[in-house]
């Protein structure tokens, strides 16, 4: 009876989640103002409220995961004293890398620190070098609190103590803290609407992504191809992630997520080392390090009040705080999909694996691709950081133009790299999605049909969103879910904490 009733509540669930999220994105359709006129506004005055209480929170949190890698926790296992190893290191490293951000990378490599060394928003006063305060101002973006946040979600999920549920279970921790407060009747409702607020911040803030990577995909082919018909070639585009998303995620973790993972990781660092043969190397060295040390500045002094280093406090809503909930909204699958394939790990791994390596990896990437391109600006007066400032989607094609022939493989194996990596994100994100909608908790198996209608509406919405062109919208929509997924990530670091403080007293 409980079996059935289980089954009865997740199809309800996949159902009612799946129907929404098509009915959201042919309303959207039919009545764009109400994203542009309505809703944009609204999640800006949300932000404003929002936005720094919550970044005060990644910025403890960043330092409490520090704190549990060098703690007697960080000797437990991630899925309890029996769970073994299912990944190899190398593999384990590329999905969870792929998973995270990996096509943001390619979108603003060569864009955001550029843009924000010719629109400087740090006071010059604390931070003199445009340059290296821009790619500073970057890595506060991209670089340890994202990661952290979304350590802290495989954490929450990953069976650390004694009291947890199984590994993986995004309700689990609310549950706990929500023992003695409310009856089995009430947590049954509970766990429900978590999942659905679940399901809508994944679902959301995946579109955007794939939205905002098909402008640049876009913009590609138009420059390359002379491809100038928006609806055509975005049909095309997402035609091609969609199609490889879904044959990804059909063939599961190991023969399809794990592939295409380490097959961008690859590409990726020969992108870098193919690149650095045509560029000079000291500049990218001298960003590297006045950049990591702008960072570290800022990391331990400026981020705690972020406005107060600020030219203009308000750029801290379109940026910095809307990123932020962006990778909340991503946290849910990511902090699943890693509780998932990290078992086994010790946790002083898991944290030094998920934080720091990509963080470093982080560094390196923006180091090369944006301090070459501001490097080869000044040099031959190239007009790419004119073109960012212009629209930030020409940057990278504007600088591998400069590079003759080179240049044009550079842009098409960065397209391709661009594809896969939105690919590898979003055969993730439906796993999680899979696995949150339905009774069946095994992330390898892949007999749903489920995954095609899930993998239809999130081409569908991505699609609707692009025929808007504009990329703020994207990220106001990707973080739709996130905001009231806030409360749930909250009650989560509670239920957390009630564990271990239960394990501890017994």
């Amino acid at each position: 009876m409980r079996e059935s009733h289980l089954h009865l509540t997740t199809s309800k669930l996949e159902k009612t989640a799946l129907l929404l999220c098509i009915s959201l994105s042919i309303v959207a359709f039919l009545f764009p103002e109400l994203l542009t006129t309505n809703l944009q506004p609204v999640i800006n005055d949300l932000l404003g409220l929002l936005g720094a209480p919550f970044f005060i929170l990644v910025n403890l949190l960043l330092f409490a995961v520090i704190a549990i890698a060098v703690s007697p926790i960080g000797q437990r296992k991630m899925g309890g004293e029996h769970a073994q190893i299912e990944f190899s290191l190398f593999g384990w490293l590329s999905m969870l890398f792929a998973a995270g951000m990996g096509s943001g990378l390619i979108f603003w490599g060569v864009a955001e620190p550029a843009l924000h060394s010719v629109n400087s928003v740090l006071k010059q006063s604390l931070y003199a070098n445009t340059q290296t305060s821009g790619l500073a101002l970057t890595l506060v973006n991209w670089g340890a609190h994202a990661w952290a946040l979304y350590a802290v979600f495989g954490l929450v999920l990953g069976e650390l103590s004694t009291q947890s549920g199984n590994a993986g279970d995004i309700t689990a921790p609310v549950i706990n803290a929500t023992k003695g407060v409310i009856n089995r009747g009430w947590q049954l409702k509970l766990s429900f609407s978590i999942k659905l607020i679940a399901i809508f911040a994944i679902f959301f803030g995946v579109v955007g992504t794939i939205a905002n990577s098909t402008l640049l995909l876009r913009k590609g082919l138009e420059l390359k191809l002379g491809v100038e018909s928006v609806l055509l070639s975005g049909f095309i585009i997402i035609s091609l992630i969609v199609i490889l998303y879904t044959v990804s995620a059909k063939l599961g973790l190991k023969k399809g997520v794990q592939a295409l993972s380490k097959f961008n990781v690859f590409l990726a660092f020969g992108l870098i080392i193919w690149l650095l043969f045509y560029v000079p190397i000291k500049p990218i060295i001298d960003i590297a390090i006045g950049g990591t040390w702008d960072y570290i500045q800022l990391i331990t002094t400026g981020t705690w009040q972020l406005e107060s280093v600020l030219k203009n406090p308000e750029w801290a809503n379109g940026w910095t705080y809307n990123y932020y909930f962006w990778w909340l909204a991503w946290g849910p699958f990511v902090g699943v999909f890693l509780a998932k394939i990290s078992q086994g790990r010790p946790v002083w791994q898991y944290i030094v694996g998920v934080v720091f390596v990509p963080t470093f990896v982080t560094i390196i990437w923006f180091s090369v691709f944006s301090g070459s391109a501001i490097a080869w600006d000044q040099t031959h007066n190239a007009g790419i950081l004119a073109a960012i400032k212009a629209d930030y989607t020409q940057g990278l094609f504007v600088f591998f133009a400069q590079l003759g022939w080179q240049g044009s493989i550079l842009i098409w194996s960065s397209l391709l790299l661009l594809l896969i990596f939105v690919a590898t994100s979003a055969d993730s994100a439906i796993l999680v999605i899979k696995e949150l909608s339905s009774s069946n908790k095994n992330m390898h198996t892949n007999n749903s049909a489920s995954l095609y209608g899930w993998s239809f509406a999130l081409g569908l919405c991505a699609f609707v969103l692009l025929v808007q062109n504009n990329e703020p919208l994207n990220r106001s929509v990707a973080i739709i879910g996130a905001l009231p997924f806030l409360v749930i990530f909250i009650l989560q670091l509670v239920g957390f904490i009630k564990e271990f403080v239960s394990e501890f007293k017994h």
